[in-house]
């Protein structure tokens, strides 16, 4: 059975691609599905979301219910924050204080983005103080804090307040971290704490936490290749070999090009390193391994890039040592 999107999904319609003219195109049947195809995919194309749900709400709120009403507010909020349109974001948040007050968590949340994309970042951070007073469990405020320390180019700070600084009290008044609370489903501040890290130039804590974010999302290509990159970085290529070959198992498409790339160089350096005065760090099982998996890697980007103008250099790059 279809369910309500499924007649968009299967048309024409470009999400990535949709104009303010093709927007006025549509139906209102048709931005109601696409904004509710955002919302189920959790995409982040925030100028359609903005186009496609101010010109819906410009021909009224008729047939829309209320709970998809706050929804498509919250979307078009969020859409405008990251297109730089403040003020509009403001009128959204207006509405949805209007309708569940100004001590919503939600709303609460909505309205500390907003005073961060207005530069009162000092704001801000009380907002979300106060917001982690009343609620200590929250997720959110803890996070945000962080993100506003990165910005400002604070990066240990930033790594204290996911891993160290007590933020939260329970019930007994005991003191716990962030990483104690949430650390065993948190998948975006293990990667966050990895980037932070690598910033920081700690490249055994950010594996450390690549790792933790890879046994979370194991079927996630992108987080083998991440964890590829930092082993290369380390000069551990045993490992960064095996990452990049399973991120190009669970995906061989051109978008993952990274892997395929990262693979072969990789694989070029363990080759090189065998012939080399080093040689004896490299056995002859490894060397095989790294020449099978070097020779499938170059299958894979002629594949990729096959009917593109930059073959030819592609193919010139991968046979220069020949």
């Amino acid at each position: 059975m279809k369910g309500p999107t499924d007649n968009v999904a299967e048309s024409n319609i470009s999400l990535q691609s949709l104009t303010p003219l093709g927007v006025k195109q549509l139906s209102r049947k048709e931005k109601r599905e696409l904004l509710q195809l955002h919302r189920e995919k959790e995409t982040r194309n925030s100028n359609v979301v903005l186009l496609l749900g101010t010109d819906l709400l410009a021909g009224g709120t008729s047939g829309i219910g209320s709970q998809e009403l706050f929804c498509i507010y919250e979307q078009i909020l969020i859409a405008a924050l990251d297109c730089g349109r403040v003020d509009t974001s403001r009128q959204y948040l207006s509405l949805l204080q209007k309708q569940f007050g100004r001590q919503s968590v939600r709303v609460r949340r909505l309205e500390g983005l907003c005073l961060e994309a207005e530069g009162r970042a000092e704001e801000a951070e009380g907002h979300y103080r106060a917001l982690l007073k009343d609620f200590p469990s929250d997720d959110f405020p803890v996070k945000r804090l962080s993100t506003m320390l990165k910005s400002e180019g604070k990066y240990h700070k930033a790594i204290e307040v996911l891993e160290k600084q007590l933020v939260y009290t329970d019930v007994n008044d005991e003191k716990h971290t962030f990483l104690e609370l949430h650390g065993g489903n948190c998948l975006s501040v293990y990667r966050e704490l990895s980037n932070l890290h690598y910033l920081c130039e700690n490249y055994t804590k950010a594996l450390h936490h690549a790792n933790e974010a890879m046994l979370l999302s194991s079927s996630c290509y992108l987080s083998h290749t991440r964890l590829a990159e930092l082993y290369y970085m380390a000069g551990d290529h045993r490992h960064s070999l095996v990452e990049y070959a399973q991120s190009l198992r669970l995906n061989d498409h051109p978008n993952n090009s990274r892997a395929a790339y990262g693979l072969w160089v990789v694989a070029n350096e363990i080759i090189r390193q065998s012939k080399s005065s080093t040689a004896s760090r490299v056995g002859d099982e490894q060397k095989e391994e790294a020449v099978s998996l070097r020779a499938w890697a170059e299958k894979k980007l002629v594949d990729m890039y096959k009917g593109s103008p930059m073959l030819s250099a592609l193919e010139a790059m991968l046979h220069r040592d020949d």
